[in-house]
C-alpha cells in the first residue's frame, strides 16, 4: 500500500518566464487530518491502512483516529493497524458525533482540516453537513459491485465475488452483467449455494434478495453501456480479454481486470486504495489517493519589467469589470 501511494505523489515545480518572472505550483500537505473507522458490525484494520498510509506519504504532521467500541473496546488489530500506518492519536468516538468533533473541536478533540473514512448513513450525513468547516474525502454509501462476465466466466468465482460485497451491509449491492443465460442461470445457484456456509449469511441473504441482480445483456457493448450509467464502486471485468473492454469503462472507482483479480485482492494487499466514490458518484469523485492530503498553492513572482509589459492589459481587465482599485494597485507602479 505504501509503495503504491508513495508512486502517486506529486512534486512541488517553478517556471522561469520572460523578464525575470517566475511561476510556480508548492504543493503542501494537510496539517492535521482525521480519519473515521468504523466498528459496529464488523473491524477494518485495512481502513485504518487505506486512510493513514497516503496521508503519512502525503507528510500530513498530525493524524487523529476515531473509531467506535464495542463494550468499551476498539478491535486490537484496529490498534495494531494504527500503530503501525503512524496515526499520532485515537479517540473511542463513533457515529455523527465523531465527525462533529473533528470538524469543530472539542476541550480535548483538536480541529482537523480534513475527514476521511467511510461509515453508516449518519456518519455519512454529519460529513455532508461539516463539509466547508473542514473538508471531506467522498460521500461513500454502501459497498457495491458490478461484474461483467461473458461465456468464459467461472459462475463459482463470479457467485463468491457477489457475495463478497453482500455480506458487508443489508444495504449492500452485487450486480451481474452476463452475455450467457445459461451462465446466469449457474451464478444464481451457486449464490444460493454459497451463501448457506457464510457466518454472515444473515446479512448477505437480505443484501442479495434487496439489491443482488443478475442481468441478460445482449452483447458485451451493452453490458459496458449499462456499467458506465451504474459508475459501480467496484467493477469486475470477467471475460476473454479484459483489456481490449477497459478502455470503453468510464465510470468505475475501481477496475478488476480478468479471473485473477477479485475485488477483496483490491480490498487488501494489492496496493491501490480502497476507500472508493460509490451510490454513482464514480462518474465526478476520485478513489482516495495521496492528493487526497495535499493542497496545491500557486506561487507569483514577477519583477518590474515583467509587470511593466502586462500592466495595461490587466487595468484594461480589471475596468472591464468596474474594480477601479484593482487598476490602481497596478496604475501606481508604472508612475
Amino acid at each position: 500500500i505504501k509503495k503504491f501511494h508513495e508512486e502517486q505523489l506529486p512534486k512541488s515545480w517553478i517556471t522561469y518566464r520572460e523578464c525575470g518572472s517566475i511561476l510556480g505550483q508548492a504543493i503542501v500537505p494537510l496539517e492535521r487530518v482525521g480519519i473515521y473507522v468504523p466498528g459496529g458490525t464488523a473491524a477494518y484494520p485495512s481502513s485504518v491502512l487505506m486512510n493513514a498510509i497516503p496521508a503519512k506519504v502525503a507528510g500530513v504532521e498530525e493524524i487523529i483516529m476515531m473509531s467506535p467500541t464495542k463494550n468499551g473496546k476498539i478491535n486490537p488489530y484496529v490498534l495494531i493497524a494504527a500503530k503501525l500506518a503512524g496515526v499520532d492519536k485515537i479517540y473511542k468516538i463513533g457515529g455523527a458525533q465523531a465527525i462533529a468533533a473533528m470538524a469543530f473541536g472539542t476541550a480535548t478533540i483538536p480541529r482537523v482540516n480534513k475527514i476521511t473514512g467511510p461509515g453508516n448513513i449518519f456518519v455519512t450525513l454529519a460529513k455532508k453537513e461539516v463539509y466547508g468547516h473542514c473538508d471531506i474525502d467522498m460521500l461513500a454509501g454502501p459497498s457495491e459491485i458490478l461484474i461483467i462476465a461473458d461465456e468464459t466466466a467461472n459462475p463459482i468465482y463470479t457467485a463468491a465475488d457477489m457475495l463478497s460485497q453482500a455480506e458487508h451491509d443489508p444495504l449492500a449491492c452485487s450486480i451481474v452483467i452476463t452475455t450467457d443465460t445459461n451462465l446466469a442461470i449457474k451464478i444464481a445457484d451457486e449464490v444460493d449455494k454459497q451463501l448457506k456456509n457464510l457466518p454472515r449469511r444473515e446479512i448477505a441473504t437480505v443484501s442479495i434478495d434487496n439489491n443482488g441482480l443478475i442481468i441478460i445483456a445482449k452483447d458485451i457493448a451493452e453490458a459496458v453501456e449499462f456499467a458506465n450509467i451504474s459508475a459501480p464502486e467496484h467493477l469486475e471485468l470477467l471475460v476473454a480479454e479484459p483489456f481490449t473492454v477497459l478502455p470503453k469503462i468510464h465510470h468505475a472507482g475501481a477496475v478488476f481486470l480478468g479471473t485473477y483479480s477479485p475485488e477483496p485482492l483490491g480490498d487488501y494487499l494489492a496496493g491501490p486504495n480502497h476507500v472508493l466514490p460509490t451510490g454513482g458518484t464514480a462518474k465526478f469523485y476520485s478513489v482516495l489517493n495521496v492528493e487526497t492530503f495535499l493542497r496545491r498553492m500557486s506561487l507569483i513572482s514577477y519583477t518590474k519589467p515583467a509587470l511593466m509589459n502586462a500592466a495595461e492589459d490587466i487595468k484594461r481587465l480589471a475596468k472591464a469589470e468596474g474594480l477601479d482599485a484593482h487598476a490602481k494597485a497596478i496604475q501606481m507602479r508604472m508612475l
